[in-house]
């Protein structure tokens, strides 16, 4: 599977929201080494928690209207990460098929929630 190029359309214009967005791009695509995935998704689980409280903090101070949908987006990714992460540490190995069915679905959740939620709230917090 092809890795994730970052677009210039990704950019929310938030710095901090961009660079660690950036971030989180660089660690769905390192999850094509089969041999590093359990370690990958670890530290996808502790970037996203750092990101989601960053977007919400920003979200709660510009009283953002639609706050408690996007912090339920966020809820409901970090539930599936978790499930994945046991699911790899309980396997003991992983399979390619694994891997790949796993990167694809981070990578198109990653994508839409920037284009779509993401940008929503752009209008609101960047002056």
């Amino acid at each position: 599977m092809e890795k994730i190029v970052w677009l210039p359309e990704y950019d929310t214009g938030i710095e901090a929201v961009d660079r660690q967005h950036k971030h989180l791009v660089s660690l769905i695509n390192r999850l094509e080494d089969i041999n590093s995935s359990g370690y990958v998704l670890e530290e996808l689980g502790l970037y996203v928690k750092e990101h989601f409280r960053l977007e919400e903090q920003l979200l709660r101070e510009a009283k953002y209207p639609d706050f408690d949908a996007h912090k339920k987006q966020h809820r409901s990714f970090e539930e599936w990460l978790s499930a994945v992460r046991q699911a790899f540490n309980a396997s003991g190995s992983t399979s390619h098929l694994m891997t790949e069915s796993v990167r694809l679905y981070l990578q198109s959740w990653l994508l839409n929630h920037i284009l779509k939620s993401d940008k929503d709230y752009v209008a609101f917090v960047k002056p």
